[in-house]
């Protein structure tokens, strides 16, 4: 069973990207991953692909296609048991077969609950080519009964989206009008299931080339962030000691029709010693205007939001965003696709909470 070290403190802290390093250790993975995680699909030299996720798309017959978007149902909880990626909410796998091209003889990766031959992957470390950082990846060994080798490749399908192919070892065949772009899978927890320590870094390659340049971060007396519950409603962290303010609970693309994006697309921190205090000190180090966290142990930053994105200031609208902090269970870490979101106070201006009725 995979059992994943945690890395540096110092990333947690608030460490600057460009001066992280990795360090691959020599300790080889087990081909279990029991946790629950969302695949990353990466490839720095292809941005319309590069940091892109796995989705799930209905296909008929308790199929499900496998789709970058904005196709398809963003999933966030795949596992791994003996090198096969499951989806146990849907009762299927990953496996190969069909739709076999013979311009470019690559093949469609899908899942089902079929007994179809399986895709056969083995966890591996690796550094992040953006960050440096370390992370686990699904490296591909197999298509059962085949020989070993080959690779996962996604090709331009309808919408806008990719579909997800397999490559055969030695193919040197390329289709012209729809090359399939040879992909890393990486494994993103998402802190559902049984507790596996790891951490892991994102950062967008496009994040920045379209948002206003980065807030300058204030000096501020630090006292303790407290857990404030609102006429004894659901509660959210009042981090305004620290020089954060807290906009509301925003909603991921599950609960949105905007399009298959993260509301905070900057950077992304998952810890199983995640706090709002972390969170902050990791965004505000690297420059981001706004900090939230999700899912008890995820953190995200970026520089601006899709107003689509907005949180409501209802009371109401706190309850989705109830989930207790890895690294604190006095504070809250947002909820299942809801993010606790939070903006930098201005230097000079004042730093207060939404008022929420």
């Amino acid at each position: 069973m995979l059992n994943l070290k945690t890395i540096s403190a110092a990333l947690v802290a608030g460490a600057a990207l460009a001066s992280a390093q990795c360090t691959i250790p020599t300790e080889p993975l087990s081909d279990d991953i029991p946790s629950h995680f969302r695949i990353q699909v990466q490839n720095a030299s292809r941005p319309e692909v590069h940091n892109k996720y796995m989705n799930l798309f209905e296909a008929g017959g308790g199929d499900q296609h496998l789709f970058i978007g904005p196709v398809g149902e963003p999933t966030y909880d795949f596992t791994l048991v003996d090198g096969v990626v499951f989806n146990v909410r849907k009762n299927i796998r990953l496996v190969i077969g069909g739709e076999w091209s013979e311009i470019d003889h690559t093949t469609k990766l899908f899942s089902t609950a079929r007994p179809d031959p399986d895709a056969i992957f083995q966890p591996t470390y690796a550094c992040n080519p953006d960050t440096g950082l370390l992370q686990v990846e699904l490296k591909f060994i197999q298509w059962e009964g085949e020989p070993l080798g080959g690779h996962i490749c996604v090709r331009h399908s309808f919408d806008g989206s990719h579909e997800f192919r397999y490559n055969p070892p030695g193919n040197t065949l390329i289709d012209v009008n729809r090359e399939c772009i040879k992909v890393t899978l990486v494994v993103l927890p998402t802190g559902d299931g049984p507790s596996t320590t790891f951490s892991t870094v994102t950062v967008s390659s496009t994040s920045s080339s379209s948002v206003a340049p980065p807030v300058t971060s204030s000096t501020t007396t630090s006292t303790a962030p407290t857990s404030t519950s609102t006429s004894g409603v659901l509660p959210y962290t009042d981090m305004t000691s620290l020089g954060w303010r807290y906009i509301g609970c925003a909603p991921e693309e599950r609960w949105t029709t905007d399009g298959a994006f993260r509301t905070l697309s900057g950077a992304s921190l998952s810890s199983d010693t995640m706090t709002n205090e972390a969170c902050m000190a990791f965004c505000g180090a690297n420059g981001w205007a706004y900090a939230g966290t999700e899912w008890r142990r995820e953190c995200w930053c970026g520089n601006s939001y899709a107003p689509t994105r907005q949180p409501l200031t209802t009371l109401v609208s706190l309850n989705k965003c109830d989930y207790r902090c890895t690294g604190n269970s006095a504070q809250f870490c947002g909820g299942d696709a809801w993010l606790s979101l939070y903006a930098k106070c201005p230097p000079a201006g004042p730093c207060e909470n939404a008022v929420f009725t």
